[in-house]
């Protein structure tokens, strides 16, 4: 019986191959160094330090968990649903012997490694690349704040990713799939901006969840009480995305 696990390394390997996968990886390892390039010539011709080294994994983070890294999300669970649909590809995945839900769960839980590797790439290329800024002193003190909150950023995305895949069945091309989730999640960021009291019901609201993370005390309640949400919207978007994948007629 074809295992889970091989599901899963297969869906791995195909996220791998894709050029789409490389560029982002490589954008991943490029943005922190350019990033902080442009940072020190700015600062060193202002005479200014705006941002100093200890700072600068987290503001990246910032940047990848709000922009980069979602789009990569949208993008992974347009091709590997709708974009699959579309070439017909799907097909030959389900004449394995193994479930629909084993296939649905696959691919997921792929695009949820990919999440955690590009943090990890991430966090890796950050902190390189903030030797290059004012302020190096310290590190230690400050490599446990950035693992904590590289490692809280990981729910969040992941929450979008299984948004994403429930999205995605509702369209049989990729381009459609990925256009609907950015649209979407632009108006629902947009809309947490005009409407702030309806902030606290959408996922895309918990993007900078790793902020909670950061300082202490750390504000314990307000943590666990999002995770709460998170998980309920993750759980939910799951078991809807796969009762609709259990109906498609291929």
């Amino acid at each position: 019986m074809y295992s889970l696990t091989a599901s899963i390394r297969n869906e791995t390997s195909k996220l791998a191959l894709k050029k789409k996968t490389i560029f982002f990886l490589a954008m991943t390892l490029l943005l922190p160094v350019g990033a902080s390039l442009l940072i020190a010539n700015f600062q060193s011709s202002m005479g200014i330090g705006a941002v100093a080294s200890r700072e600068f994994p987290i503001v990246m983070l910032g940047l990848f968990t709000a922009v980069f890294l979602p789009l990569f999300v949208f993008m992974g669970a347009a091709d590997q649903f709708s974009g699959e649909m579309a070439d017909r590809t799907m097909k030959n995945v389900l004449t394995r012997p193994i479930s629909r839900f084993k296939v649905f769960a696959s691919k997921q839980i792929s695009l949820g490694i990919y999440i955690a590797t590009f943090l990890a790439a991430a966090l890796l290329a950050s902190i390189l690349s903030s030797f290059l800024l004012k302020g190096s002193s310290g590190f230690g003190a400050s490599m446990l704040e950035w693992i904590k909150a590289y490692g809280a950023a990981f729910l969040p995305l992941l929450t979008l990713s299984i948004a994403a895949v429930l999205l995605a069945q509702f369209f049989k091309s990729s381009s459609g799939a990925l256009t609907t989730s950015i649209l979407l999640y632009l108006t629902a960021k947009l809309g947490a901006i005009f409407f702030p009291q309806l902030a606290v019901y959408s996922p895309t609201s918990y993007t900078d969840w790793h902020v909670m993370w950061l300082g202490s005390p750390m504000a314990t309640d307000k943590i666990f009480s999002v995770f709460m949400f998170l998980l309920a919207c993750s759980i939910l978007f799951f078991t809807v995305g796969f009762y609709l994948f259990d109906k498609k007629e291929l």
